[in-house]
C-alpha cells in the first residue's frame, strides 16, 4: 500500500502453509500512518484477495494486547499458542510495547468468497 507520493504505507508477507491455509506474516505500517485504519484495510484486502485460493488465514503474534485486539477487530479468533516461541527462536529478548514476548499466539480467520 502506497500514499500519493509512492511512499510505502504498509507491507506484509503472505505464505502458503498447505491444507488451504495461508499465513499473514510481518504486517507493518509506517509510524506516521499507524492507528489510521491502514493496517485493517490491508488485512481486509488480503482476506478478499486470497479467499478464492485458501479457506483460512492464520496469523501469529506476541502477547501484546494492542496486537491481539487488532487481529480480533479484523475478525480473527484464537487458534492456539506456541509456548516459548520468542525465547527459543531469538538470541535476544523481543520487546513489544514494553513487554518481553515469550509465547506466539495464533489466530485464525475463515475466508469467504
Amino acid at each position: 500500500m502506497f500514499n500519493t507520493n509512492s511512499e510505502p504505507i504498509s507491507s506484509v508477507v503472505v505464505t502458503d502453509e498447505g491444507d488451504s491455509v495461508c499465513e499473514l506474516k510481518s504486517l507493518a505500517v509506517s509510524p506516521q500512518y499507524q492507528r489510521k485504519g491502514y493496517g485493517k484495510q490491508m488485512v481486509d484486502f488480503l482476506c478478499k484477495r486470497y479467499a478464492d485460493k485458501f479457506k483460512y488465514m492464520i496469523v501469529g503474534t506476541g502477547e501484546s494486547m494492542d496486537t491481539i485486539s487488532f487481529y480480533k477487530n479484523c475478525g480473527f479468533t484464537f487458534s492456539h499458542v506456541v509456548p516459548d516461541f520468542f525465547t527459543d527462536n531469538y538470541d535476544h529478548p523481543i520487546i513489544e510495547n514494553g513487554i518481553i514476548l515469550k509465547d506466539m499466539v495464533y489466530f485464525r480467520k475463515e475466508l469467504s468468497v
